[in-house]
């Protein structure tokens, strides 16, 4: 539920991270037929990534246990800077945790000034 309307929110903002040269990446628990399925009905272009076996959200201790779940991802959001370092990082245990394509937009307008001396356009 939650995830699915974060994942429409992306698709919105695809078009946009084109043309300014961004990069957007899923990685997620599901299989990758379940993956490629919810990636072609949301009309995504970005890739869907499969962490099946939890390596990667265990690794980055992105994950809590349960009695009832057991291991479960909790969802979060990385803004990265071309070299890969994190600019920003979102944790979307809570909804509201997650990043609004407002901050998204934000995040990448710093990250372009940082990376970027032109960004602001020409001087003098």
């Amino acid at each position: 539920g939650k995830c699915q309307v974060q994942l429409r929110h992306y698709v919105e903002l695809q078009q946009e991270l084109a043309i300014n040269y961004c990069k957007l990446a899923v990685v997620s628990v599901d299989s990758t037929e379940v993956n490629d399925a919810f990636r072609t009905g949301l009309g995504a272009q970005f890739p869907f990534l499969s962490d099946q076996e939890r390596k990667v959200v265990k690794l980055l201790n992105m994950t809590e246990t349960s009695k009832s779940r057991g291991v479960t991802a909790m969802p979060h959001t990385f803004s990265l800077l071309p070299d890969l370092t994190i600019h920003n990082l979102y944790n979307g245990y809570w909804y509201l945790g997650r990043p609004t394509l407002d901050e998204l937009r934000s995040d990448l307008r710093a990250m372009l000034r940082k990376v970027r001396p032109d960004f602001e356009g020409p001087v003098g």
